[in-house]
């Protein structure tokens, strides 16, 4: 089985489409790019790793903050046909709108690709993470196409491109303060530059601040722009507190880990030294450093020698105890092991006597007679903890006596209670000595409790048919590419509607299916994690309808404005208006008859048909009751068999038998 799920697809290009989806066991939203063509990944993913952009490889490393401008990579999936790329910190697609903060992370995030192929730097490449971005760029897209408005037009003129992406840069701002339909207006002067006027850029910009002015007047100064690396030390990022936090956040951490990193070879250059060592913490405090190097050494020496010291002298005593035949407990059983031995240098010859716990601290003792005396101290501290021990178990052991005590009197006036009243006090007695914290077994109604979750499954089922048709008709109709997209969302948000009704049903505990002991199913905690579920899985179709709504409010944006009034009203979130009516209008009159007569892509016509058949079956269920999603003619059983049938004609012969009136 698969490890992750496609839910419906977002983008689709020449070389890769990008798909929404979940991992089937964390249920984590993931954004899928499918390439047909592994050439083309293979390097990207190569410079993705050397980034540390693969979540599985990135345990324990320390990660520039600028690295978080790329995207994660959750995992890679190989097929002889495709390569899936999973994806979790661009999952809210394209960044439709934006400001000087977002331009700035654009910057520093293009400025990791220095050294590499030329990229396209536009901004249907730059996703939301949150507050952040994430560049999806691929450099797939060929220079021998059109024109593209996000390239310097030097290039129109046959003149050689000076800048990187200054030009890119500035666009992408004009696009974001102002809407994707400026790129029109851009395109016109662009062609009045070109044809020998004058380039004017700067007066779209929104802002009245001269210093935003400045910057992307020098950004699209096709001839001569700002120098790439001035960019960030521009006066309109650095008098801008959120883009100042921006700076500190991807310039002075990453030149601190810098500084960090390099310090022990500043410290080899000063002292002439061209090796790397690896320094000891002595816990001691020293007056110089040529004193730290030196106690360093002998350090070294003393465990040298402490080491073969401890080899002969336990050969030693095993060889001594095997010939006088005594015991050697005491050597194992000792918590310390004492050693003794000399040293000579220059003529001078220095006792030492060490320990395990004198070597690690660095400290060490002067002679015997000290160790023998900290002996001493220990034992007496021992003898006076087990004497303190002993005390504590006579008290442990009289609170034992004078409790089993009690117990075996409140035994003797229970007996002699029950003994001395009537049955009926009897009772009283037992239930008042029953403690408060006494839990009554009760029966749980299992299967009032598995009737439920199978009848709102079952309707949550027949209402996922309406996500699925929109999914497939997203492929089909190529919706993404034109003005489909905006029924179809429409659709989408009907269905997660009548989701949100379901989920009311159940938090409200309305029993729509009189279904016995309701109020002991609702107080279950598989009830709770039914609810639970329900709720979660309502969060992530919330997402995806928004993904949608971000597509259809682009494409409504190139609409004449007497049609964009039209469609403006429900192209939101707003869950709560009535588009019950105008919802079954546009799957009547217009997606279905656009099925039927497949004004699409080329695909099977038995897929159409089956596509046809979800149609029918969404508008049905669309205009039942929330909970009763089947009737005489529509049956979820039989939509099933025919969905995974091969069978034209009986796909055909049940689709007819949904009657809806076109």
């Amino acid at each position: 089985m698969c490890a992750y799920v496609i839910t419906f697809p977002i983008w689709k290009g020449q070389q890769w489409s990008a798909f929404r989806g979940h991992i089937r066991l964390s249920n984590e939203q993931v954004l899928i790019a499918r390439f047909n063509d592994t050439a083309y990944i293979e390097q990207e993913l190569r410079f993705l790793e050397q980034h540390h952009r693969v979540k599985s490889k990135i345990e324990g490393k320390y990660l520039k903050a600028v690295y978080n401008l790329l995207p994660m990579i959750v995992q890679v999936i190989r097929t002889p046909s495709f390569t899936d790329v999973l994806f979790d910190n661009c999952v809210d697609w394209q960044l439709t709108g934006g400001n000087l903060q977002h331009l700035l992370r654009i910057y520093f995030a293009y400025d990791l690709y220095k050294g590499q192929s030329p990229r396209d730097c536009t901004l249907e490449n730059i996703m939301r993470n949150g507050e952040s971005i994430v560049v999806l760029d691929f450099g797939l897209r060929k220079r021998t196409e059109n024109y593209c408005v996000y390239w310097n037009p030097m290039i129109l003129k046959g003149k050689q491109c000076l800048s990187q992406y200054q030009w890119s840069l500035g666009i992408m701002y004009l696009v974001m303060t102002n809407g994707s339909f400026i790129i029109n207006e851009i395109h016109k002067r662009i062609s009045i530059w070109v044809n020998g006027g004058k380039l004017d850029l700067v007066s779209l910009v929104t802002t009245r601040k001269q210093s935003i002015i400045s910057l992307i007047q020098q950004l699209l100064n096709p001839d001569n722009p700002i120098p790439w690396e001035q960019i960030p030390h521009h006066s309109a990022f650095r008098d801008d507190p959120k883009c100042k936090a921006i700076l500190k956040l991807y310039e002075v951490r990453s030149m601190s880990d810098l500084k960090i990193r390099s310090a022990s070879r500043l410290s080899s250059k000063q002292s002439g030294r061209k090796t790397q060592r690896t320094s000891l913490v002595i816990h001691e405090s020293t007056s110089n450093s040529n004193q730290s190097t030196s106690n360093q050494s002998l350090i070294t020496k003393i465990s040298s020698m402490y080491k073969n010291k401890f080899i002969e002298e336990y050969k030693q005593r095993c060889n001594s105890s095997l010939k006088s035949n005594k015991q050697i407990n005491n050597f194992f059983t000792n918590n310390k092991m004492k050693l003794k031995f000399t040293t000579k240098q220059s003529d001078h010859t220095v006792q030492l006597s060490c320990d395990f716990r004198s070597l690690r601290t660095g400290s060490n003792l002067s002679n015997l007679g000290l160790t023998q005396r900290i002996d001493d101290s220990e034992d007496k501290k021992l003898n006076r903890r087990l004497s303190q021990q002993d005390i504590d178990y006579d008290k442990i052991r009289s609170r034992v006596s004078s409790i089993r005590m009690a117990i075996k009197e409140y035994k003797a006036r229970s007996l002699r209670h029950l003994s001395q009243d009537s049955n009926q006090l009897i009772q009283n007695s037992v239930e008042n000595t029953i403690p408060n914290n006494y839990i009554q077994l009760i029966k749980r109604p299992q299967v009032e409790i598995d009737i439920l979750t199978s009848k709102y499954l079952r309707s949550l089922e027949c209402i996922n048919i309406i996500g699925q048709t929109v999914a497939k008709a997203i492929e089909f109709l190529d919706a993404l590419q034109n003005f489909w997209i905006i029924p179809l969302f429409l659709v989408f948000k009907r269905m997660l509607q009548l989701r949100l009704e379901v989920e009311k049903f159940l938090e409200a505990q309305i029993n729509s299916f009189n279904i016995e002991q309701w109020k002991e199913v609702c107080n279950t905690r598989e009830y709770l994690q039914f609810l639970s579920r329900i709720k979660s899985d309502n969060c992530l179709v919330k997402n995806e309808m928004i993904l949608l709504m971000k597509a259809s409010q682009t494409k409504a944006d190139q609409l004449d404005k007497s049609k964009r009034e039209k469609v403006l009203w429900f192209l939101n979130d707003n869950l709560d208006t009535n588009i019950q009516p105008i919802c079954f209008s546009y799957m009547k009159d217009q997606l279905l008859l656009a099925v039927i007569d497949k004004k699409g892509l080329q695909r099977e016509p038995i897929e159409w048909l089956k596509l046809q058949l979800s149609l029918k079956a969404s508008i049905i269920i669309t205009q039942l009751p929330v909970l009763v999603c089947e009737n005489n003619e529509f049956s979820y059983e039989k939509y099933l068999e025919c969905q995974e049938s091969k069978n034209y004609s009986q796909i055909l012969k049940y689709c007819d038998q949904l009657k809806i009136n076109i």
